[in-house]
């Protein structure tokens, strides 16, 4: 009979990835899952070799870098992760009637940005608009919409993820108003015409449209794997 890894040698295995600086339950978990493999196989050819022993062996596989290249790894897959469903968010959103809609809010756009002789009219009201909305949106939507209770105070790296919603926020708002900017500074003939100003306006809305899906789309999806994944940890 092969020899495998019992409970409580699973639990030796947990506190060894936090000896680690592995903090994050669910890459903990991960890592535990491999290390157990791995020392299944040897014992499939030493069943003799002691737990520490085969565990030493497993854990110099990962080299100097020891367990940070996988936390590494695991963060870039999950920021491609949610990067492809915000696109799909997205694509999803330029369909009919919806399309319409955005078309007619840049012609409205566009429309104003021509009209208007001192864009700071504009710049300053969007600024402070969005400005507001996000404010008020980490303080009273994110709390009661989003944000997942807990049975302990167990870390998980797919948790993390709710953070680019703070840095790419600031990105959305930031971006329409160094667009406007530029076209100011650069003084470029295309970005004074018609189509120039529709293409400008067009951005700004899309830009807008996707700082929604990375408020709340994106944010509902972490919620919803996260309670796939993990429900013995989600308080509902």
């Amino acid at each position: 009979m092969n020899r495998t890894v019992t409970t409580e040698e699973t639990q030796k295995l947990f506190d060894f990835c936090r000896r680690h600086f592995v903090y994050h339950y669910d890459l903990q978990a991960e890592l535990v899952d491999h290390l157990a493999s791995s020392m299944e196989e040897q014992w499939q050819k030493n069943p003799e070799l002691l737990f520490d022993k085969a565990l030493q062996k497993t854990f110099r596989k990962f080299g100097i870098t020891g367990f940070s290249k996988i936390k590494e790894q695991k963060l870039k897959e999950l920021g491609r992760k949610y990067n492809r469903l915000l696109w799909k968010y997205l694509l999803d959103y330029f369909r009919w009637p919806r399309i319409i809609v955005t078309l007619v809010f840049t012609l409205v756009l566009s429309t104003i940005l021509k009209m208007t002789e001192n864009d700071l009219w504009i710049i300053a009201p969007y600024f402070g608009i969005s400005t507001v909305f996000v404010i008020y949106y980490y303080y009273k939507i994110f709390p009661r919409r989003f944000k997942i209770a807990k049975i302990n105070d167990k870390k998980f790296l797919l948790l993390e993820q709710f953070k680019r919603v703070q840095y790419t926020s600031i990105f959305f708002v930031q971006i329409p108003v160094q667009i406007i900017n530029f076209r100011n500074i650069l003084n470029i003939s295309f970005l004074q015409n018609d189509i120039g100003v529709a293409v400008i306006s067009f951005i700004i809305i899309l830009l807008s449209i996707a700082m929604l899906g990375e408020l709340f789309y994106v944010p509902e999806k972490i919620k919803e794997h996260f309670r796939e994944k993990f429900p013995e940890f989600a308080i509902e």
